[in-house]
């Protein structure tokens, strides 16, 4: 089934389960896409400069490399090469303005500085043996960043954005920490532990539990908070659904349909909507905020798989895996893959 006819049989099928459409003004839509290089990964934004970084692996041993876009217009400013390392995550710190990106397969940080578009510093960390590095979150308010490491026991590593030095590292945090999200003020922090099924709510400065709950769906990978309503909304890859939660009663509020395979989930606070990727599907869903019932379904490209919002625009960006033959197969063309997608609210 191609991509246009898997994504309509979709919506029909996620239709009949949650009902219609929500009526809701000033709908986002898929803009323009553009081609980033090999092995697309992530996708963030600095909001003030309206560029938007895409981590690339690259092929072969020659490291990867990170795409940097006009946000209005996806053209490409230029390309960042990181040497000997691979870029997967990526976030920016919006006051210092630095890009942070893991490189997944040596357990690293990469550190590029957006004035210079040079990468200055690689961040290595002894205390974490395993080093399967996933996902980034950055606490502007406090100079803080987070970086969360793949394990039975999961890891957060925490940088101090200042110095671009590592200052501490949360240890058992839960199995199969992955994706995180910061309260408002930065001092909670909440980690979704995707193989133990659930969220743990962490003291962001001391790295203390302070609560852990179930994530309400299966293989739970990417957060978002929605600080307005103290409600963190999950990515649950194997339910095929978000689930939003009730942060101060740590229950379940609803579970919404969004696809197969929902992975990456941002809230948008300029037009209070949460979108949230759907791998397999080739969509990306909006949701509004408040009612937290479906707005409208949007085709990105072959295997959307995050998605950064420009909090100051409100517009959006998603990345979209290519298709794959297979470990040691030749490349695939995949015209939908590889790719970089504008959501223009």
């Amino acid at each position: 089934m191609n991509l246009l006819r898997r994504s309509a049989a979709l919506a029909f099928a996620l239709a009949a389960t949650v009902g219609p459409l929500s009526a809701q003004q000033n709908t986002p839509s898929a803009g323009k896409s553009v081609k980033v290089g090999s092995g697309v990964y992530e996708v963030a934004v600095h909001d003030a400069s309206n560029r938007v970084f895409a981590a690339t692996t690259g092929s072969g041993d020659e490291g990867g490399q990170v795409y940097v876009l006009d946000g209005a217009t996806l053209d490409r400013i230029r390309t960042i090469p990181t040497p000997d390392h691979t870029p997967y995550g990526i976030a920016v710190a919006q006051s210092s303005g630095t890009v942070y990106a893991t490189d997944t397969r040596s357990g690293a940080v990469l550190v590029i500085d957006i004035a210079s578009m040079q990468m200055v510093e690689v961040i290595e960390n002894p205390a974490d043996e395993s080093g399967h590095l996933r996902e980034i979150v950055v606490d502007d308010v406090n100079g803080r960043v987070y970086v969360s490491s793949y394990g039975e026991n999961g890891l957060i590593w925490v940088i101090d954005d200042a110095s671009r030095t590592l200052v501490d590292t949360f240890t058992q945090v839960g199995n199969g920490t992955s994706g995180m999200a910061l309260g408002a003020d930065g001092a909670r922090l909440w980690a979704a532990n995707m193989a133990g099924g659930d969220i743990t709510e962490l003291d962001a400065f001391t790295g203390a539990e302070l609560r852990r709950f179930p994530a309400g769906g299966e293989r739970p990978s990417n957060l978002a908070y929605d600080a307005e309503r103290d409600r963190l909304w999950v990515a649950n890859q194997t339910t095929n659904d978000a689930t939003v939660i009730d942060v101060a009663a740590g229950e379940v509020l609803k579970s919404v349909a969004v696809g197969d395979q929902a992975l990456g989930i941002r809230f948008n606070p300029v037009n209070d909507m949460v979108y949230v990727t759907a791998r397999r599907s080739g969509i990306v869903t909006a949701v509004d905020a408040e009612s937290m019932n479906v707005v409208t379904w949007m085709q990105t490209g072959s295997y959307p798989n995050t998605v950064a919002v420009n909090g100051m625009t409100g517009d959006a960006y998603v990345s979209n895996k290519a298709r794959s033959a297979g470990r040691d197969a030749p490349p695939v063309n995949d015209p939908n893959g590889d790719t970089v997608t504008a959501i223009r609210r």
